[in-house]
């Protein structure tokens, strides 16, 4: 059962801004079984000017939907390849150390990461770029957290990395802590923890770090 612990939450569910009650014509069908949902996007130049929704949705699913929004109106449209289901509950939380939420789904998580996904397919105004960590920048190890977090999500959405996770829900970044990262990734069956294993070796090329140390956040 779902447990809300935000009031920023509490109040999206009871006054939704970008749940519509009625669907537009410029909304597209969700395509998975799972969910009914459809999706409004509009962007002009490379900035999202509206992103709606409309559909049969639990309390979840309102929550990551209308923060997904808020945090993408008015940014660049390339903030789709980056924003997680992490940072959307996030941005909800009254307190940094306690959830909006609790209880969903593991079901309900890899429906809104095929959502996820699937969106970020619309937009295609910038591929996807081959990443090469510059040693002019110094050691990793000495970057600022800041900067950490920016190597590592243009890391994640290379190529590479999209292929080796295709067909699966592709890794997201969670946290930084030195020279140890978390990251969200299917790592359930074998062949998940062998392509994390993998991911983690290229990691450690990529920055050249040998110490850097993948933890999977499954």
């Amino acid at each position: 059962m779902l447990k809300i612990n935000s009031e920023r939450a509490r109040k999206v569910i009871a006054n939704p801004k970008y749940i519509k009650s009625e669907l537009s014509p410029i909304m597209k069908r969700f395509p998975g079984d799972g969910l009914i949902l459809w999706v409004g996007l509009e962007w002009e130049g490379n900035i999202v000017k509206n992103l709606s929704f409309y559909g049969e949705l639990g309390d979840a699913q309102k929550i990551i939907f209308e923060s997904m929004a808020s945090l993408l109106i008015g940014k660049p449209i390339t903030s789709l390849d980056t924003l997680s289901i992490r940072e959307c509950e996030a941005f909800l939380r009254d307190r940094n150390s306690e959830a909006a939420f609790e209880g969903m789904t593991d079901s309900d998580e890899n429906e809104l990461k095929k959502v996820f996904t699937w969106i970020r397919q619309w937009p295609k105004h910038v591929d996807a770029k081959e990443y090469h960590f510059s040693s002019e920048k110094g050691p990793f190890h000495t970057l600022k957290l800041v900067d950490k977090i920016r190597e590592i999500k243009a890391f994640l959405n290379s190529p590479e990395i999209l292929t080796l996770y295709q067909n699966l829900a592709r890794p997201e970044l969670v946290d930084v802590e030195d020279l140890t990262v978390y990251i969200h990734a299917p790592y359930s069956s074998q062949r998940e923890k062998s392509l994390f294993e993998e991911l983690h070796i290229l990691g450690v090329e990529a920055f050249q770090e040998e110490n850097l140390n993948f933890i999977p956040d499954a």
